[in-house]
């Protein structure tokens, strides 16, 4: 990829009998040490089950606040439609600046 690539040369008897094939390159087994596992274990692993229930909380009030806004709208009731979607929006707001400050004090 980032290397030039060398021109092919094929001898012309070669070509015209319709028989070469590339040569198949070998790739060290040592590059794929770098290559990080991704098996059903790992998703499934306790350091990463607390960010599932984060992510998991965060969108079930994210559609309650929804369902309650809309429920509230519909039947007539603007004002308290209002008030769920404007502490919805100041919450996660807030939430959100606060999970990227303690990600970047927490480095």
């Amino acid at each position: 990829m980032f290397r030039k690539q060398q021109i092919e040369v094929i001898d012309f008897k070669t070509f015209m009998a319709g028989t070469y094939r590339k040569p198949k390159r070998l790739i060290n087994p040592a590059v794929y040490s770098f290559i990080p596992s991704i098996t059903v274990s790992s998703f499934l692993s306790p350091d990463v089950a607390g960010i599932y229930a984060v992510v998991l909380g965060v969108f079930a009030i994210g559609m309650l606040s929804h369902f309650l806004e809309v429920t509230a709208a519909s039947s007539g009731r603007e004002e308290l439609a209002w008030a769920i979607e404007t502490v919805t929006r100041l919450a996660f707001t807030i939430g959100g600046f606060s999970s990227i400050a303690w990600f970047l004090l927490s480095l």
